[in-house]
Formats: C-alpha cells, structure tokens, sequence
C-alpha cells in the first residue's frame, strides 16, 4: 500500500518538474525571427534593433527567412522593393527571451506581430 503510493507521489513529482522544465524553457529560450514574403516581388530585408542591423538579403516570392538572436530590445525591418519603395514596420517590436517574432511583408506593408 504505502508502496503504491511512494510510486504515484514519485510520478506526480516526476510530472509536474517536467512540466515546469518545459514552460520554463520557453521563457529563456532564444528569440526567433520569421520574415515571410506574401507579396509578388522579391524583397531586401535588413532587421535593426539598438544600434545594430543584419542584413537579410533578398527573400523570394512567396518565401521566408528565419534568424536567431540572443539580445532584448525592439526590432523594426525596412523592406526595399525592386521599384525603388523602401517601408517599414511601426512602431518597432519589443522582444525578448522565449519570443517569436512574424513579419509578413505584402505589396504595401509589413505586419508584424510577436508570439510568446
């Protein structure tokens, strides 16, 4: 009897510091960025955050670019379009740690929204 319960309390515990392992990772785990490009056009994309920038490149038609960065602050993209058009996103983004962060860049905007 005692047994059994020994058993079930070790499971319980088990459980619940894999549970708070799991939630706990999300919240230190490094941000992530997805620039997706929905319009017809391939783009050039630079993200800036503080006083620094990096240089996506061209995203195709249709394609995306994904990029880790280990830092807190708030990001803003500046997409330019092979017409010459250059937009970008605000008010900037603030992320952190266990963030996800979505651009969508269409003909005419870039929407962008954080995930956490």
């Amino acid at each position: 009897m005692i047994r059994n319960q020994v058993r079930v309390i070790v499971a319980i515990l088990f459980i619940g510091a894999g549970s708070v392992a799991y939630f706990a990772a999300s919240y230190v785990a490094t941000p992530k960025f997805i620039v997706k490009n929905e319009s017809d056009v391939n783009v050039e994309v630079t993200a800036y955050w503080k006083q620094q920038s990096k240089n996506l490149g061209s995203i195709l038609a249709g394609g995306e670019q994904m990029f880790e960065l280990n830092d807190e602050a708030a990001m803003e993209f500046r997409v330019a379009y092979p017409d010459g058009q250059v937009i970008t996103n605000s008010p900037a983004i603030y992320f952190t740690s266990g963030t996800t962060v979505i651009a969508v860049v269409t003909e005419s905007a870039i929407k962008v929204n954080a995930e956490f």
